[in-house]
């Protein structure tokens, strides 16, 4: 595996369709908010802040990675400690510039490339991937990680945000193949014995999970 593809792009790489291009359908939705948990837990992988409960803490500001820099802008205007769901929330029209950020890390790396489509006036780029083995290698890992029951604790953390991220139905497209791994991830979750770096990542994925569930209703009641 490619230990340079960060936690943030993994997801993003996950949720693309592999043959199509673009994002697969059941990633649309919590697809922001699942790559923002990824990015406070590189946040909190390169001790800029550490996770409290579930609220953050901001410890260091500064930052070479321009991105890391830009949200640690934002989440650290204040001297108190910040909720998780809260962290995320800043971020709502910020999105457009952070997906940016991701997809050019990921050109650079030549995992995907971006192609200009347009319809009438609209216009937008689209994601296709372009090592397409990571992709089919990452999601056979990640089979056999839920199968056994058994992961490192880096492989813990990716798997803290599948189920948030919408990414079961991408990986197991049979119902009750599903159901049998939303259940034996649940349990991974509880039994295994993790790190704070893991209990960082499940609580960011939490957060994730419930902020992903809020727009959702915040959707259906709209309509």
């Amino acid at each position: 595996m490619n230990d340079s593809i960060t936690l943030s792009q993994k997801i993003y790489l996950l949720s693309l369709n592999v043959k199509k291009g673009g994002f697969v359908s059941a990633a649309k939705s919590g697809l922001n908010y699942t790559i923002l948990g990824g990015l406070l837990f590189e946040l909190f992988e390169n001790k800029n802040i550490r996770f409290e409960g579930k609220r953050i803490v901001v410890i260091d500001k500064h930052s070479e990675n321009d991105l890391y820099r830009f949200m640690l802008e934002k989440i650290g205007k204040t001297e108190r400690p910040i909720k998780i769901s809260r962290a995320l929330g800043k971020f709502n029209f910020s999105m457009k510039f952070i997906l940016k950020q991701v997809q050019q890390g990921l050109v650079e790396k030549r995992m995907i490339r971006m192609e200009p489509k347009q319809f009438l006036f609209f216009k937008w780029e689209k994601s296709y991937l372009i090592n397409k083995q990571f992709v089919y290698k990452l999601v056979a890992e990640i089979e056999r990680q839920v199968s056994t029951g058994s992961a490192s604790e880096e492989e813990m953390i990716l798997l803290s945000f599948i189920k948030p991220s919408g990414l079961l139905f991408r990986i197991y497209s049979d119902r009750r193949k599903r159901k049998t791994a939303k259940k034996k991830l649940e349990k991974m979750m509880v039994e295994n014995q993790v790190s704070e770096a893991v209990t960082g990542a499940i609580q960011a994925a939490q957060a994730v999970a419930a902020s992903v569930a809020a727009s959702a209703a915040v959707t259906a009641s709209v309509h």
